[in-house]
C-alpha cells in the first residue's frame, strides 16, 4: 500500500474516532452543574415567557428586561416545548447544537479553498479551542448561537459576492444581521457594516453599496426587526428599549479604570486571546515566516478571512469590557488562516515548522499526562468508574500522541483526539467532583425546596430583599409562578421571601406569618426566609 493511500485510510480512521469522541465530550454531564454565569438570566426570561404566555416582552421578576432582544429566548422556548422540561441540559443544548452547526458552516465555507480535510480541521479547531471546549460549550448563553448566525453572514458575504449574486448577498446577509440584532442588539449592525465596507472596498466593488440591491438588503433588515418592534408596540412603548440597547453596546468601548490600565489592556489583549483560544493560536508562530506570509497574501480567500478578522476585532481590542466569548464569530476566520499556514509550512520545512511541530507533539503528551491527575486527586480517585475510564482514555490519547511522531501531516488531528479525551475526563470526573463540593449545588437545592413549598400560594420578594436570577428561576420553575417584588403585604394567604433586614422592617405587617423555609442564595451569601400565613 503506497504512502498517500495509507495516509488517506489513517485520516478516515481518525475522523471516525473523532466522530465517536465528540458527542461523548460535548454531551456528557451537560446538565449536571447548576446554572452559572449569565445562564440564569437567559433561563428566567425564557421561563417567564412560558408562564405568562407573553413572548414579545422579555421580563425578569415580572419587570421589563431590555438588555437583550428576545430571539435567543424564543429558541430556548422551542427547546423547552419540544422536550417538555426546563432543566439545565435543555437550556444548554442549543449551545452545543449551535457549535456543531457552526463547525459545519466553517467546513462548507472553507471546503473549496482549502480542501475538505483542511476545512474540517479548521472546524475542529473551533470546537476544541480551550475557551470553548472547557467553558462555553457547556453553558446556555447567547454567544455561540449568535456566532453561528454572524459567521454564516461572513461566509455568505464572501461566496455570494464572488459569484456576483448581489441581490441574494445583500438580502441574505442583512437577514442574518437582523437575526443577530434580535439576539444581541447593535453589534450585529457593526459587524455587517464594517464587513461590507472593508470587503467590497478590497474587492473593488465599493460602488455596490450605492445600488438598489444594497437598499433591498437594508429594507430586509428593517422589515425583520420592524416586525418585532411593531408587535412590541401593541402592548408597550419604546421609551427604554433603544437607550438600553445603546448602553449595552457602548459597554464594549467604555474605557474603565485608569488610562494606564487601558494601555495595559491594549498591550495584553493579543496574549490573552492566544491563551483563550489555545492550543491552535500557537500556530501563529508560522506567520513569522516571510515565505508563508507572502503566499497567504496572494490568496484572495485568505485575504477575506484576514480582512474581516482584523477590521472587526479592533473594536474589541480597544474595549476595556471585552470578553473572549464576544469574539467567537471571528476566530473561525483566524483558524482558516492557520490551517492554510500549516499546510504551507509542511512544504517549506523551516525552523519555525520544526519548533511548531515540537510544541504540537509536546502538547499531545502533556494532555495525555494530565489524564493521570484524576487517579491521584482525592476529589476524583474514589469516583465510580475512574479507574477503568481514565486508563482507557489514557491509552486513546497516548496512542494519538505517539502516532504524532511519524505522521506529520496528521498531527493536528491527533491533537484534536487528545483534546477530546481530556474534555471527556473533565466532563465525567471534574464536574462530578465539583458538584460534590460546589456551593452552587447547595444554593440550587435550597431554592428548589423554596419553590416547592411556595407552590400553593402567590409568592413575592419583600421590599429590597436581595434576589438573584438563580433564585428567580429555580423558585419560579418549581412553584410555576413568576416571582415578583412587592412593598405591600396582606392577609390573602400570600407567601413572602425576605432577608433579615426586611424581616425586621416589615415585622409589624407580618403578624400571623411563620418561617417555613430558610435558604441561602449566591448573591453575597444572603440568607433568605420563606414566610407563609399560619393556619
Amino acid at each position: 500500500m503506497n504512502g498517500p493511500k495509507k495516509n488517506a485510510i489513517l485520516h478516515n480512521i481518525i475522523l471516525i474516532s473523532i466522530l465517536f469522541l465528540l458527542p461523548l465530550a460535548l454531551f456528557t454531564n451537560l446538565g449536571l452543574m447548576p446554572l452559572i454565569s449569565d445562564e440564569p438570566t437567559r433561563a428566567v426570561v425564557t421561563l417567564e415567557m412560558i408562564l405568562s404566555g407573553n413572548f414579545i416582552t422579555p421580563t425578569i421578576n415580572g419587570e421589563f428586561y431590555y438588555n437583550k432582544p428576545p430571539l435567543f429566548n424564543w429558541i430556548l422556548v422551542g427547546f423547552v416545548k419540544v422536550a417538555g422540561v426546563e432543566n439545565e441540559f435543555i437550556f444548554r443544548l442549543p449551545t452545543v447544537i449551535s457549535l456543531l452547526m457552526l463547525s459545519l458552516v466553517i467546513t462548507l465555507f472553507a471546503r473549496k479553498a482549502l480542501g475538505w480535510r483542511n476545512a474540517v480541521m479548521a472546524a475542529l479547531m473551533m470546537i476544541t479551542s480551550a475557551r470553548i471546549l472547557f467553558w462555553d460549550s457547556f453553558q446556555g448563553l447567547i454567544d455561540i448561537t449568535y456566532s453561528l448566525v454572524t459567521f454564516t453572514g461572513f461566509a455568505l458575504l464572501y461566496h455570494l459576492s464572488q459569484r456576483r449574486k448581489w441581490l441574494l448577498m445583500f438580502t441574505a446577509t442583512y437577514a442574518l444581521a437582523a437575526a443577530g440584532y434580535l439576539m444581541k442588539g447593535l453589534p450585529s449592525v457593526a459587524f455587517q457594516g464594517i464587513s461590507l465596507l472593508v470587503w467590497l472596498s478590497y474587492d473593488k466593488q465599493f460602488h455596490r453599496l450605492f445600488t438598489w440591491q444594497h437598499l433591498a438588503g437594508i429594507l430586509t433588515f428593517v422589515l425583520i426587526t420592524g416586525t418585532y418592534y411593531y408587535a412590541y408596540l401593541q402592548t408597550n412603548t419604546l421609551d427604554d428599549v433603544f437607550s438600553t440597547l445603546f448602553d449595552q453596546s457602548n459597554r464594549i468601548s467604555d474605557k474603565q479604570g485608569t488610562f494606564f490600565s487601558w494601555l495595559a489592556h491594549l498591550a495584553t489583549f493579543p496574549f490573552e486571546m492566544i491563551y483563550e483560544f489555545a492550543p491552535w493560536t500557537l500556530l501563529l508562530l508560522l506567520l513569522l515566516s516571510k515565505k508563508i506570509r507572502k503566499t497567504l497574501y496572494t490568496d484572495k480567500f485568505i485575504m477575506f478571512n484576514l480582512l474581516i478578522f482584523c477590521s472587526n476585532i479592533i473594536i474589541y481590542w480597544i474595549s476595556a469590557d471585552m470578553r473572549p466569548r464576544y469574539l467567537f464569530m471571528l476566530f473561525p476566520l483566524l483558524f482558516v488562516i492557520l490551517v492554510k499556514a500549516w499546510t504551507l509550512s509542511s512544504e517549506i520545512r523551516g525552523n519555525l515548522q520544526k519548533i511548531t511541530d515540537m510544541i504540537i507533539v509536546g502538547l499531545g503528551w502533556l494532555g495525555t499526562a494530565s489524564l493521570l491527575y484524576y487517579l491521584f486527586w482525592n476529589e476524583t480517585n474514589q469516583l465510580q468508574g475512574v479507574w477503568f475510564i481514565i486508563p482507557l482514555l489514557f491509552i486513546i490519547a497516548g496512542s494519538a500522541a505517539w502516532l504524532m511522531r511519524k505522521h506529520v501531516q496528521l498531527r493536528l488531528l491527533f491533537l484534536v483526539i487528545v483534546m477530546l479525551t481530556v474534555r471527556i475526563a473533565f466532563s465525567m470526573f471534574n464536574l462530578q467532583a465539583r458538584i460534590n463540593s460546589y456551593p452552587d449545588a447547595g444554593y440550587r437545592q435550597g431554592e428548589i425546596m423554596a419553590g416547592r413549598l411556595a407552590k400553593d400560594c402567590s409568592t413575592y420578594v419583600l421590599g429590597d430583599t436581595p434576589f438573584n436570577h438563580d433564585a428567580s428561576f429555580y423558585i419560579a420553575r418549581e412553584s410555576r409562578q413568576i416571582i415578583k417584588r412587592t412593598w405591600e403585604t396582606d392577609d390573602s394567604g400570600n407567601c413572602y421571601i425576605a432577608d433579615e433586614k426586611n424581616l425586621a422592617t416589615f415585622a409589624d405587617r407580618l403578624d400571623g406569618y411563620e418561617i417555613i423555609h430558610t435558604f441561602t442564595i449566591k448573591l453575597n451569601e444572603t440568607r433568605l426566609f420563606l414566610l407563609k400565613k399560619s393556619l
